[in-house]
């Protein structure tokens, strides 16, 4: 085995999302694997634009080519035109890494249908969106690698999260069902499944990191650079056969009764 089949050098990605902890790491560890990456926020929000124009800095600082870029996940428009400025910036589009994580938290008799409808547009259609616009370029070149990060309650479910539970399990499902659309035209679709990680959005509570380091087999939280990690892994040639899989950095969550 040579590690040079984990370099990502004269590769292009794009990186959704990158305004959270486990996106931003994300990028960068492309970028450490030698890719150029442009990155863009889940929100179009001050605080995610200060966020995602930090990661690109940090991009930069590795001597690699970044653009960023404040949208909306849900809206069409705003994705689309990134996917463009990427290419165009970039040369090309290889790698896509969607890592939208719109945290929410609520009884079902509770939510509104305005609310359910913004957490399934940001977490699940803001990935639909990234995923059929990046593929256009995808296709030509008959080469690309997407990667969807995803988090563990997509597998299992949690009080007072049915929406998110519903858009994480969507994303699962997504994943799966285009690996099998594009797996002759070159393009492999995968998943990273995050566990309960540091700098996520639903752990803001101390008592909540306490009670899930207790829980944990490994009785600690992943790191975001963890989940990057995984994301060259699966952008890189070491994993060209591997298309409609889930890798999980969850510290053995999923196996804990």
């Amino acid at each position: 085995m040579s590690l040079a089949a984990f370099s990502l050098a004269d590769k292009n990605a794009l990186v959704l999302g990158a305004s959270s902890a486990i996106g931003g790491a994300a990028a960068c560890a492309l970028a450490e694997a030698g890719a150029d990456v442009a990155v863009g926020s889940t929100l179009a929000t001050a605080r995610e634009r200060e966020a995602v124009f930090s990661c690109r800095d940090a991009i930069q600082s590795q001597g690699r080519k970044s653009l960023a870029q404040t949208i909306d996940a849900a809206n069409e428009a705003d994705v689309r035109t990134l996917v463009h400025q990427t290419v165009s910036a970039l040369g090309a589009l290889d790698i896509l890494v969607n890592a939208h994580d719109l945290p929410f938290a609520k009884p079902l008799r509770d939510i509104s249908s305005k609310e359910w409808r913004r957490v399934l547009e940001v977490n699940l259609t803001g990935v639909y969106f990234a995923c059929r616009a990046a593929v256009e370029p995808m296709l030509a070149q008959h080469n690309g690698r997407i990667i969807n990060i995803v988090s563990l309650l997509g597998e299992r479910g949690m009080i007072n999260g049915s929406a998110y539970c519903a858009a994480q399990g969507g994303v699962l499902n997504l994943t799966r069902a285009l690996a099998l659309e594009w797996a002759r035209s070159g393009i492999t679709v995968n998943a990273v499944g995050a566990g309960w990680t540091e700098g996520m959005g639903l752990l803001k509570n101390t008592a909540v990191q306490e009670q899930l380091r207790r829980y944990l087999p490994h009785k600690r939280l992943a790191q975001p650079s963890e989940v990057g990690e995984a994301t060259v892994y699966l952008a890189s040639d070491m994993s060209g056969f591997i298309t409609g899989q889930t890798v999980w950095i969850e510290g053995g969550a999923l196996s804990h009764l």
